[in-house]
């Protein structure tokens, strides 16, 4: 008999009271490389995604949030940029923290059901 090592792998997402995505990793991610970047264009274009389109999502969340997610200042001579607030920051490391727990509970629980 071959010895076949199987893992479990989890997918988390935080919705509204209407069923609407708040954060997952699609949005995480939006988050991620805006603040690599430093602005939303960059990070738009880093993602293959249109400006208004990543606008868009981020609107969503801060609508969905009741909060605004990042510090914008307006482009110029020298371009604008955008940080998240310290609030989204918070938000992004302590969904990264459930992530994480999830996962190795998932991983823990799969183990002692010993499926195969």
């Amino acid at each position: 008999m071959v010895n076949i090592k199987h893992s479990v792998h989890t997918k988390i997402w935080i919705e509204d009271e209407n069923g609407e995505t708040v954060l997952g990793a699609g949005q995480l991610e939006i988050l991620n490389v805006i603040n690599d970047k430093g602005s939303i264009s960059a990070a738009a274009r880093a993602m293959n995604m249109g400006y208004r389109s990543m606008w868009g999502k981020l609107k969503k969340i801060e609508k969905r949030i009741g909060k605004p997610l990042l510090i914008r200042k307006k482009g110029g001579a020298s371009g604008g940029n955008s940080i998240l607030t310290f609030e989204a920051k918070i938000m992004v490391d302590k969904f990264k923290q459930l992530q994480h727990e999830i996962s190795k509970s998932a991983e823990k629980i799969f183990k002692e059901k010993s499926l195969f």
